[in-house]
C-alpha cells in the first residue's frame, strides 16, 4: 500500500470515528457553549454587596491554614499512607477551588466597575478589554483623564499602543465627571479586584511549591505549575489517575462562556496541558487540516495530518 492510500484510510478511520463517538451537532453545540446570564443589581451603594467571596469565613480559613504549612517544607517520606488523606493535601485541592471562584469573582467586580465607570469613560471598556487591564486602567485614571500623557504607571499595564488609543480618545469622550462618592466606590471595588487577584498568586505559589511531594512525576512532565492546576480540576490524584488520556488534555478548557466578559476567542478542546511549556516548546506543523504543535515524529515529517482532537 503506498503512502497515500495510507493516508486515505486514517481519514476514513477518523471519520468513521468522530461519527461514532460524538453527538449531534445540535448537541455538541449545546454542550460547549454555555450561555450564562449573570444578572447584578449595579444600584447597590457598594460591590460588598454582590462580591463577597473575599470577606467569607472559607476564603479566610484557606487563607489561615496556607499561612500555617509556608513555613514548612515537607518531603515525600513524611506522607504516610493515601496522599489523598494527609490534611495539607486537601488544603491544596480546596486552595485550586478557590481560585476558581476568585476568578468569577474578579469578573464580577469588572462588570460592575465597568457599568459604574462608563458614566466617566464610556470608551474605555471597548479599549481595555481585560478585565483586570481595565481594573488597573480605572484606578489609575479616575476622574482625571489627562493622566493617560506620560504616565508611568500606566505604561506598566498597557502597550505605548494602547495608551496612545486611550489618550486620544479620552480627549473626545462625552462621559460625565464623577461625584467623590460615585469615585468612592469605584475605587473600593477595584482594590477588591486587585486583592483577589494578588491572593490568586500566592494560593498559585503555594500549591507548586507543593507539588514536588504531592505529585513529583506529574511535576517534572508538565511543571509544577501546570500539575498543581490540572490536579485540582481534576478533584484529586485519585481521580486524575482514573481518568482517560483523551480527556486530560481538556481539563482547564474554556467551556463556559460567560455571557459579557468574554473578551477573546477560545482556542476549541484545549486546556492546561496545550499551554504547560513542555507543549508550547514542539514546532508548528501544518497538514490538511491546519497548524497545530505536535510531539509525534510521524506528524512532524509529514506522514499524517494534523487536525483538531476531541473527547472520547
Amino acid at each position: 500500500m503506498s503512502l497515500a492510500d495510507e493516508l486515505l484510510a486514517d481519514l476514513e478511520e477518523a471519520a468513521e470515528e468522530e461519527e461514532e463517538s460524538f453527538p449531534d451537532e445540535d448537541d455538541e453545540e449545546a454542550i460547549d457553549v454555555v450561555e450564562e446570564e449573570m444578572e447584578l443589581d449595579l444600584a447597590v451603594d457598594s460591590v460588598k454587596s454582590i462580591a463577597k467571596l473575599r470577606d467569607s469565613k472559607q476564603f479566610a480559613e484557606i487563607v489561615t491554614k496556607m499561612g500555617d504549612y509556608i513555613g514548612k517544607q515537607r518531603s515525600s517520606s513524611e506522607v504516610t499512607g493515601p496522599v489523598e488523606s494527609d490534611p495539607e493535601y486537601k488544603l491544596i485541592v480546596d486552595a485550586n477551588n478557590l481560585t476558581v471562584e476568585i476568578d468569577n469573582e474578579i469578573n464580577i467586580i469588572h462588570k460592575y466597575v465597568r457599568d459604574k465607570y462608563s458614566k466617566r469613560f464610556p470608551e474605555l471598556e471597548s479599549l481595555v478589554p481585560n478585565a483586570l487591564d481595565y481594573i488597573r486602567t480605572v484606578k489609575e485614571l479616575g476622574n482625571s483623564l489627562d493622566r493617560c500623557k506620560n504616565n508611568e504607571n500606566l505604561q506598566q499595564i498597557l502597550t505605548n499602543a494602547t495608551i496612545m488609543v486611550v489618550s486620544v480618545t479620552a480627549s473626545t469622550t462625552q462621559g460625565q465627571t464623577l461625584t467623590e462618592e460615585e469615585l468612592g466606590v469605584i475605587v473600593e471595588a477595584c482594590d477588591m479586584a486587585l486583592e483577589l487577584n494578588q491572593s490568586k498568586h500566592q494560593i498559585y505559589d503555594y500549591v507548586e511549591s507543593r507539588m514536588s511531594f504531592t505529585a513529583p512525576n506529574l511535576s517534572i512532565i508538565v511543571g509544577a505549575s501546570t500539575a498543581a492546576k490540572i490536579m485540582g480540576i481534576a478533584g484529586g490524584l485519585t481521580n486524575l489517575s482514573k481518568m482517560p488520556a483523551c480527556n486530560i488534555m481538556l481539563l482547564g478548557s474554556q467551556r463556559r462562556n460567560l455571557a459579557g466578559f468574554s473578551s477573546t476567542s477560545v482556542l476549541p478542546h484545549t486546556g492546561y496541558i496545550y499551554h504547560s511549556e513542555i507543549v508550547q516548546s514542539l514546532p508548528q506543523v501544518r497538514g490538511s487540516m491546519g497548524w497545530g504543535v505536535s510531539a509525534h515524529p510521524d506528524v512532524q515529517h509529514g506522514n499524517r495530518p494534523f487536525g483538531p482532537t476531541r473527547p472520547c
